[in-house]
């Protein structure tokens, strides 16, 4: 083999790697975030529960523990623990929520809640972390009275958000979603009805 066919080969093998590696990545990246279309089967009437807004001007400005972001950037999961903790008839404002969490250690350097930390504010709490999102367990939970906390992407393309299952009517999923003001149940529609990862936080019943 002369000199040319070598290094002609040796780019062949070098574009070759180079495609694998990107591939690779691009699946790490979205093949594993391409998210789980939720479909209801029936409709599930959505509890009274209080609709917590993470703007509202008496912690929008609070930070989230020691991070840059604050309540009113990026405090909906922080705003969606509270109307949850407000169906077990734990009365607590956002506000309050994040102050505990932030003396507690809930929160990460970048303002992220560290799961496992959860129950250091609430002892009593079970906090599960699913792998994977699964339409049938989701569906289960609500029926039996619970509310699963559901990570979308906002209007379905746009940064990860955090809302409130609550129910279900003849078109789909309801969320409280802590961004509107009207305080109503939102169709998860509005956030492409796809969702990307999931938590239930359940308290003892009394």
């Amino acid at each position: 083999m002369n000199k040319r066919r070598k290094i002609i080969l040796a780019l062949i093998i070098l574009i070759i790697a180079a495609i694998s590696v990107m591939g690779w990545l691009g699946f790490r990246r979205y093949g594993r975030n391409q998210g789980v279309e939720l479909k209801a089967s029936h409709k599930m009437e959505p509890p009274d529960i209080t609709y917590y807004l993470q703007r509202d001007e008496a912690w929008a400005e609070d930070s989230l523990g020691n991070s840059r972001f604050t309540m009113g950037s990026s405090g909906c999961l922080v705003t969606s623990i509270a109307s949850m903790l407000d169906s077990y008839g734990i009365e607590v404002t956002p506000g309050e929520l994040n102050q505990m969490f932030t003396s507690d250690g809930v929160y990460n350097d970048a303002g992220d809640v560290i799961w496992g930390n959860l129950t250091t504010v609430y002892p009593d709490m079970k906090v599960e972390v699913f792998s994977s999102v699964s339409s049938h367990e989701v569906e289960k939970k609500v029926e039996q009275g619970q509310y699963p906390l559901v990570k979308v992407r906002y209007l379905g393309s746009g940064y990860w958000h955090w809302v409130l299952l609550i129910g279900s009517d003849d078109n789909g999923y309801l969320c409280m979603d802590p961004l509107y003001d009207d305080k109503k149940p939102r169709p998860l529609s509005d956030h492409g009805g796809k969702i990307y990862s999931w938590r239930l936080l359940t308290m003892p019943e009394n």
